[in-house]
């Protein structure tokens, strides 16, 4: 009797032989099903706790770095500083997707799907990386900090605008919430620069336009964040490399920038180096623990660098800035807490296959399933 032709695939049932060896067994399962026979709970738990005090530590270092090199050393080019970041992941993503092969990359992009998609992305990433290096210039860490926990208002707008989300009571209780705490902080702050204030609010607008377009613009597409950076981070460096050339390059010949760079060379590398690490620890968060841990961590590592302004940069936060801060977190852990309830695992992939979230992917797109857009 001839096999049925899944049976001829090897996808049907197994013959009735004997089991065979052990190695056998072990090279028909999962990777992730020897893992999890490798990796005891104890470990598990020491690898999640490692990743998420790494993430924090990278995180927090590279914003006392970026401060440092732009206030105290006398490079003041954001431009410049953010390419050098960008320049850096695309390479080292680039090694560890194409060389190393970390990374396994199933998908070939043309460049007519990376010219409309893609690089429009990088701009908006471009700019968000631009104010939000540029605003070092204006304001104090502490404050910055304080006005990150502004960013849900302006991306839950943009998401209501774009019809990607549906607004209810509650939201906007959390949203109103974050946006009186951060106005109250702002009126407490001391050293306040009108100009600081608008750079920052349009890197919080840019990021928020950009994970809009990343929904609308890569809908079914699943990349690993390496190989997303792979794709985005050298689009981000096109439009800052553009920046440069027309606009600080000029300035940077007559400031000596690559003099300063050439004085402190681990220290650039190691800022640029950074940008990439914190990409790669966000994404082991994510995967040993979940992207709402990554947000309650990014708000507690918010308030540490807080303290950390005050302590070594002698940076003064008056009560009401203090008061405010505390009211904006209180909405923003609301606001969480909305959304982590909104999202269970079956709407998670509903919601990501609708709105096209480049974490997620639709079964039904048949381009992404060929490996080729």
């Amino acid at each position: 009797m001839s096999a049925a032709p899944s049976e001829a695939r090897g996808q049907g049932s197994r013959p009735e032989s004997p089991a065979g060896t052990d190695a056998h067994r072990e090279a028909e399962q999962p990777a992730d099903s020897l893992m999890a026979k490798v990796v005891t709970p104890a470990m598990l738990q020491a690898m999640t706790a490692g990743a998420c005090l790494g993430w924090m530590a990278v995180s927090s270092a590279l914003i006392m770095i970026n401060k440092y090199l732009m206030s105290s050393d006398g490079f003041r080019f954001p431009m410049a500083l953010s390419c050098l970041g960008m320049l850096f992941s695309s390479l080292a993503s680039y090694l560890a997707c194409r060389v190393f092969k970390v990374v396994e990359v199933s998908r070939v992009l043309t460049w007519n799907f990376y010219l409309r998609r893609i690089l429009p992305v990088g701009l908006f990433m471009a700019l968000t990386l631009l104010c939000g290096n540029l605003v070092y210039l204006y304001l104090t860490v502490s404050f910055i900090q304080m006005l990150k926990a502004f960013t849900p208002v302006i991306t839950m707008v943009a998401l209501f605008v774009a019809r990607l989300e549906d607004p209810s009571s509650r939201l906007i209780i959390a949203i109103v919430l974050i946006a009186f705490g951060t106005a109250m902080a702002s009126y407490g702050e001391i050293n306040m620069s009108v100009l600081g204030l608008i750079i920052m609010l349009a890197s919080e607008t840019f990021e928020a336009i950009r994970l809009v377009m990343t929904q609308i613009l890569l809908v079914g597409l699943k990349f690993h964040p390496i190989e997303g950076l792979m794709y985005l981070a050298p689009a981000c460096s096109f439009w800052l490399l553009l920046g440069v050339a027309f606009y600080e390059w000029p300035m940077m010949a007559e400031a000596n920038a690559l003099g300063l760079i050439a004085a402190k060379p681990l220290l650039y590398l190691t800022a640029a180096a950074m940008g990439f690490a914190v990409n790669s620890l966000a994404y082991i968060v994510i995967q040993l623990a979940s992207s709402l841990t990554l947000k309650v961590l990014g708000t507690v590592k918010n308030a540490l660098v807080v303290w950390m302004g005050i302590i070594f940069l002698a940076e003064l936060v008056t009560p009401v800035q203090g008061l405010g801060y505390a009211i904006s977190l209180a909405g923003f852990f609301l606001y969480n807490y909305i959304k982590m309830q909104k999202s269970g695992p079956a709407r998670t992939d509903a919601a990501a296959a609708r709105h096209g979230s480049y974490a997620a992917v639709s079964d039904k797109d048949a381009e992404a399933e060929k490996g080729h857009v």
